[in-house]
C-alpha cells in the first residue's frame, strides 16, 4: 500500500458526522425490536479488491451487526492487516436494507475504514466510503464512492462490482466476482499502489471458486487476482488461490 506525507484532510470531519449518525441510529433502534448477528472467519490471505492486505499471510476476521425491524442496521467488522504502521483494520457501518419490489432489494449506507493501531496523523489511511447494492436473487450489483480514498494523495475513487452465487446440490455453490476500480487519474492510481509506473487510471479485480456449507460453517476456495500486473510491478496484486472458513451466528 502507499505511504503519504501529513496534511490536513476532511476525514476527521467525516468521521465526526459518521459517529453522530451511528449514535442517532443506535438510539432509534433501542425503541424497537432488534436482531443481533455476527460472524468469525479464517482466510488464508485477506484480499481487498484483489490486493493482499496481509502481505500474503493469513487473517482472522469477525464482525457483529444490529438490525432493526425497519431494515436499518449498525455493523462493525475487524481483521488483522500487514501494511503501513498498523496491524488492524476496524470498520464501522451504518445502513439500510429492504425490498423495493417483489424481485429487487437494496442495501445502502456509509462505511468508515479505520486503522487504529497505525499513525493515522501521518499516513492518513482512515477514510469514509458510501455504498449502494442492488440485489436480485443470487446476483448483487454494487457501487461505492470515496472522496479521500486511503487518505492524502488519492481523491475521487469509484468501485463497480458484480457478485453471483450459483447454487448446486448438497449445499455446494459456484461463486464469482468482478470489480472495476476507477481513480481520478493515473498519478493518483500510482500513489495508491506505491508501485509503478502505471499506464491507466483503473484496474479490474476478480474471483471465482466454489463454496460448501458443512456443519454450520461455510468453506470456500477461490482463484482471485487483478489485471494490475499488466501495467505495474505489484507482487501483492498477483493472482492466487484463497481458502476461507466462515461461521455465522
Amino acid at each position: 500500500m502507499k505511504t503519504t506525507t501529513a496534511q490536513a484532510t476532511p476525514w476527521m470531519k467525516k468521521f465526526s458526522l459518521t459517529a453522530a449518525a451511528l449514535v442517532v441510529a443506535a438510539t432509534s433502534m433501542t425503541s424497537q425490536a432488534a436482531t443481533l448477528t455476527g460472524n468469525v472467519s479464517y482466510v488464508s490471505d485477506y484480499l481487498f479488491r484483489g490486493i493482499s492486505q496481509t502481505n500474503e499471510g493469513m487473517a482472522l476476521q469477525g464482525g457483529m451487526t444490529v438490525t432493526g425491524d425497519n431494515g436499518a442496521y449498525l455493523s462493525t467488522w475487524g481483521s488483522n492487516i500487514s501494511f503501513g504502521d498498523g496491524s488492524m483494520e476496524l470498520d464501522l457501518l451504518l445502513g439500510w436494507t429492504g425490498k423495493v419490489t417483489d424481485d429487487w432489494s437494496v442495501d445502502v449506507g456509509v462505511m468508515q475504514y479505520r486503522y487504529p493501531n497505525g499513525d493515522n496523523a501521518e499516513t492518513e489511511f482512515n477514510f469514509v466510503e458510501w455504498y449502494a447494492k442492488a440485489i436480485y436473487g443470487d446476483l448483487v450489483l454494487g457501487y461505492a464512492y470515496a472522496s479521500d480514498y486511503f487518505g492524502a494523495g488519492v481523491d475521487k475513487y469509484q468501485y463497480f462490482s458484480a457478485d453471483h452465487t450459483y447454487k448446486l446440490k448438497d449445499d455446494w455453490a459456484i461463486v464469482s466476482h468482478v470489480g472495476y476500480n476507477s481513480f481520478e487519474d493515473s498519478e493518483q492510481f500510482q500513489t495508491f499502489l506505491a508501485a509503478g509506473p502505471v499506464t491507466s487510471s483503473n484496474y479490474t479485480d476478480f474471483a471465482i471458486g466454489v463454496s460448501k456449507t458443512y456443519m454450520g460453517a461455510s468453506f470456500a476456495l477461490k482463484f482471485a487476482g487483478t489485471d494490475i500486473g499488466k501495467s505495474a510491478e505489484c507482487p501483492l496484486c498477483d493472482d492466487r488461490a484463497v481458502f476461507s472458513v466462515t461461521k455465522n451466528f
